[in-house]
């Protein structure tokens, strides 16, 4: 497979081989730890009360919380500053690269393509040597259109549920993974339902992942 970042995908060759599709956010990125560190530091705090960032950001000046459009602006500020905040949980490249031995691995990060760059250099700088693609659209409707040429037997590994949803419901015979490694985050989310299965760490999703790939090779 090609080895760069794109914004859509089209540029990406497909092989034969097994493709492990993997989510960046709370998934090879830590996000929750991180994000609640860049509000405190700018008069912010994440509250989880729900499976959303809406809802759950206060002002720390007035305990209030903030409206959805001030939200997405701390969220596009944090990202325009991932490389001052964001670290990779501790198993993820180790456990990424060892997969590499059945399976072409590429990340699919769910943000504006603006932000990719940054994006890049970051996974670089801890090692993600893997082709990225960031995008707003529904990420099944993007696997769909990657793999339309030659389909091959596909993994996606995702913490959001809709997005595993999305993924199952445009390839039908991917085997989509809810990877959930934050206690208190796992405990807030959507219960896992079929197709997809649950993870709870990196050591979890590579048993399922290799089992998968075995039993269907």
């Amino acid at each position: 497979m090609t080895c760069l970042a794109v914004e859509t995908g089209e540029d990406l060759e497909i092989g034969a081989r097994p493709l492990l599709v993997v989510d960046v956010d709370e998934v090879v990125l830590q996000f929750v730890a991180p994000f609640k560190a860049f509000l405190r530091a700018n008069g912010h705090a994440l509250n989880l009360e729900t499976f959303s960032l809406n809802g759950n950001v206060i002002s720390l000046a007035d305990g209030r919380r903030v409206e959805n459009a001030r939200v997405a602006s701390l969220l596009s500020a944090f990202y325009d500053q991932q490389e001052d905040w964001q670290k990779p949980f501790a198993a993820a490249r180790e456990t990424l690269e060892d997969l590499t031995d059945i399976a072409d691995v590429l990340l699919l990060t769910a943000m504006p393509p603006t932000h990719l760059e940054k994006r890049r250099r970051l996974l670089s700088r801890f090692g993600f040597a893997f082709p990225l693609i960031a995008s707003e659209k529904p990420k099944g409707e993007v696997l769909r259109t990657l793999c339309k040429t030659h389909p091959p037997q596909l993994i996606f590994v995702d913490d959001m549920l809709y997005n595993c949803r999305s993924v199952s419901e445009c390839l039908p015979d991917a085997l989509t993974i809810n990877l959930l490694i934050n206690d208190d985050y796992r405990a807030l989310a959507p219960k896992t339902m079929p197709p997809s299965v649950v993870a709870t760490g990196w050591d979890h999703a590579a048993a399922i992942i290799r089992r998968h790939v075995a039993d269907n090779g």
